[in-house]
Parts: structure tokens; C-alpha cells; sequence
């Protein structure tokens, strides 16, 4: 057996597999079998060898918006009721995975469960079995340490029930390098509210460790869309940016205290800055489509470098329009001649939305329009 298995979001089990399916298509992959149980937080997909690696040399996790995490698939294993339950998988992750790996050995390995309140009772027996299994592979020379072998696939099982385990990898440079494809992440005691860690998870997902040392710096501008009560506003302030808080709700005094936030209670659609700034994000609850069109404003117009920002998604047809919102947004500033980068992803932290991230690769050195209007 080959194949995929992608984690994703509880409830979008079906977006993710339109998703997948036309992805699959732009790779030259048409036949294939799709599994997308309803609620159960991960999509199989069973494909022939021959197809799964063109999938492999094609298929990006960064072009899946629904999907956190992108694993290949080398077999199921039914795990005994009692006795042995370690040597079944360390054989089909020494032969079958081992194989379809093109290499020798694996870089780590992750035992996980999709991301369900009903999965939630196996994380005990993952955990009892990842010390034995791990210690199986140490012995048998599969998981080498050091920075040489870093760049090898990761070893991930993926326990479905209390009897059956996918096994798969994930390739190091085309996966999410967190369990689940979920960061570990730690509210702030002093945040105002929870949102703050979607920004945060953005963060990571979208610009990595590396860049946002360079795409996050002190004394940067930003101004943020709906700031209230402040959780995006809040990680901009732990950067040192200077912020604008554009809500005509109460923004929390603790965030007003650092002196690095100007509230001003004017309406989000109408706002417009004087000059370009660095940051402009946006966690507004308003149609997609709405929304999709005033950051297109924002962008052409020049009157920011970044942007992030959140698409609410509607109760049906959520992939059909995620994909009339980027298309809508892509098209448009190729017409005003603005090149920009574009990545999205339904986050861990959000809900029924997704996240927009769009970096703009030309701009004008100062805004055209007025602070209002």
C-alpha cells in the first residue's frame, strides 16, 4: 500500500480533500481513492507506487491551505490485542517505509493521533509505546544523530484507533516540523485575549524562525484592523512595532501602557494611513469577500509591505470560496502590476476561517490616499 495521509481540522475533512484532489490533479495524478471520514481530523489517500512519487516530487505542504501536515503513506498495521506490540511496527518501518523513503535511515519520529476529543484516549498508549519503539530503532542503527542526518525523513505513526496505526514519513523540507502539524504554543498571561496566539501561530507558520527575526523588527509600523480588545495588537507590541489600533471598541490598558499603541476609534473599511507601513493585519468578522477586497485596496494602493489577515468562511462551499477569495486577490494585483507573495492556512488556533498571509514584492514609498476615507 502507498499513498497520503494529511492531519487537518476537525469538521474539514471534506474541504481538505477537494483540495487535495485538485492539487493532485495539477500534479498529473488522476487515479487515486480518497478517504475523508467526517470529523475524524485526517484524510487518507491511497495511491500506486508509481503515483505517490510524483506526488511526492510535486505536491507542497505550503500549497495545502486545509491540511497542517503531509505524510506518506507505506502501510496500515493492525496491532495485537495483547503481547508484541512493538515488533509489527518496527518491521514495516524498517522494510515497507524504509523502502519508499530513499534512504537509510530516518531523521526522528513522531507517534500521534489525529487531532479528535475521541483521540485524546490514545495519547497514553502513544506515549507507552514511543519509548519502546524508539529504542527499537536506536538499536538497529535507523535513527543516526547529529546535524548530518537532519535532512533525512521523519518517522510518523499515526494511531487511528486503539488497534490500528498508519505508518508514514514526512519528508524534513515539505512538513510541518511539529507533531500534528500543531506549534506548541503558550498563552500570555498579560494578553487580552486568545486570539493573540493566531497571530502568533502565523508568525511561524508564515515567515519561520529565520525570517521573522528580518520581517519582525523593532521600530517597524503597523496598524491593525478590528484591534479590539487587542490580542493582534499585542504581538505587534512584542516586537516593539509601533502600532496604530484602529477599533471603535475599548482597547485593553495594559497594551495602551506601553506607549507604543495609538487608538484611534474609526471604523476598519474606512481607515486609510498616511504613508506605507510595514505591518497591516486584520482579524475583522465580515464576509470573505469583504474582506478579500479591502485588503486588495490595501495592498495596490501600496499602503503596506505585509499583511496578514483572516478569511471567515462561510457553512458550505468553505474550499470554493477560499479559492474565488485568492484567485480574486492574485488576479487583482497582477492587473495593477504589483507582485506579491501569497500563502494560506487554516491554522491550529483558528476556527471556521482561515489565515492570509501576502507579502508585496513592489511598492509605492508612500501612500496616495488620506489618513480617512
Amino acid at each position: 500500500m502507498s499513498g497520503i495521509v494529511v492531519h487537518v481540522r476537525q469538521g474539514f475533512e471534506d474541504d481538505a480533500a477537494k483540495e487535495l484532489s485538485h492539487q493532485l490533479n495539477d500534479c498529473g495524478v488522476t487515479s487515486r481513492s480518497m478517504q475523508a471520514i467526517a470529523d475524524s481530523a485526517i484524510v487518507v489517500v491511497t495511491l500506486s507506487r508509481e503515483d505517490m512519487n510524483l506526488a511526492r516530487s510535486k505536491l507542497k505542504l505550503a500549497d495545502l491551505i486545509f491540511s497542517r501536515q503531509l505524510l506518506w503513506l507505506s502501510s496500515f498495521v493492525n496491532l495485537p490485542a495483547e503481547g508484541d506490540r512493538v515488533s509489527s511496527l518496527v518491521d514495516e518501518i524498517k522494510g515497507p517505509l524504509l523502502e519508499i523513503s530513499g534512504s537509510n535511515a530516518f531523521s526522528g519520529f513522531f507517534f500521534e493521533t489525529p487531532d479528535t476529543d475521541s483521540s485524546k484516549e490514545l495519547t497514553g498508549f502513544c506515549k507507552s509505546l514511543t519509548r519502546h519503539v524508539e529504542n527499537a530503532l536506536n538499536k538497529i542503527k535507523l535513527m543516526p544523530k547529529g546535524k548530518g542526518a537532519s535532512h533525512l525523513p521523519r518517522v510518523h505513526l499515526v494511531m487511528t484507533s486503539n488497534h490500528q496505526v498508519l505508518v508514514t514519513l514526512a519528508d524534513v523540507h515539505n512538513s510541518s516540523p511539529w507533531t500534528m502539524g500543531i506549534p506548541r504554543l503558550r498563552f500570555p498571561p498579560s494578553a487580552p485575549s486568545r486570539s493573540t496566539l493566531k497571530l502568533e501561530e502565523a508568525f511561524h507558520v508564515f515567515l519561520g524562525q529565520e525570517a521573522m527575526g528580518e520581517k519582525l523588527q523593532a521600530g517597524m509600523t503597523a496598524v491593525d484592523l478590528g484591534a479590539c480588545p487587542g490580542g493582534w495588537t499585542f504581538q505587534l507590541v512584542k516586537h516593539r512595532m509601533q502600532v496604530t489600533a484602529i477599533d471603535n471598541g475599548a482597547l485593553d490598558e495594559k497594551i495602551m501602557d506601553s506607549g507604543l499603541v495609538t487608538h484611534l476609534r474609526e471604523d476598519a473599511f474606512a481607515y486609510r494611513p498616511y504613508d506605507t507601513v510595514d505591518w497591516m493585519v486584520c482579524d475583522v468578522v465580515e464576509q470573505p469577500a469583504k474582506i478579500t477586497s479591502l485588503m486588495v485596496e490595501w495592498i495596490v494602493r501600496g499602503h503596506c509591505r505585509n499583511t496578514i489577515f483572516n478569511l471567515k468562511l462561510p457553512m458550505k462551499k468553505r474550499f470554493e470560496e477560499t479559492t474565488a477569495c485568492l484567485n480574486h486577490l492574485k488576479d487583482r494585483c497582477r492587473e495593477s502590476g504589483k507582485m506579491i507573495e501569497v500563502k494560506a492556512k487554516q491554522l491550529y488556533h483558528d476556527r471556521k476561517e482561515i489565515t492570509v498571509y501576502v507579502a508585496v514584492k513592489s511598492v509605492a514609498k508612500r501612500s496616495i490616499s488620506t489618513k480617512s476615507g
